[in-house]
């Protein structure tokens, strides 16, 4: 089966620590990983604030998964999103039809103008 290329915007509660943060990370990625599909980037953000209160909560944590997996892991992600209770909001954008994790790396190089082997030059 092949796999797609998907980007998951997700909102942590701003109660969680640093370990239950993790922790929930921990388990989306798996939950990718264990049906054969590839994390790309976890970019996890500090605490922000919100523009509009969600669930009353004014702050929270940002995440974004970048990921190529199946359309049936990405349901499954989906349905533990939901059930999880220190998530207050998600969203889940398919960005390709097709994964090639090579173009991708291409594609963030070009953008950054270097390879990630010259960024860490001269610093």
């Amino acid at each position: 089966m092949k796999l797609r290329h998907y980007e998951t915007f997700y909102l942590l509660h701003p109660d969680l620590n640093d370990e239950q943060r993790e922790k929930t990370n921990n388990k989306l990625q798996d939950i990718i990983v264990s049906d054969d599909g590839q994390i790309i980037k976890v970019d996890p953000w500090p605490l922000k604030k919100l523009a509009y209160a969600v669930q009353k909560q004014t702050h929270g944590y940002y995440v974004v998964l970048e990921y190529g997996a199946k359309a049936s892991t990405v349901a499954e992600l989906t349905r533990n999103l939901r059930l999880d209770e220190g998530v207050l909001k998600f969203i889940t954008t398919k960005l390709s039809d097709k994964f090639d994790p090579a173009k991708i790396a291409q594609a963030k190089e070009t953008e950054t103008g270097s390879t990630p082997e010259e960024q860490g030059e001269g610093t």
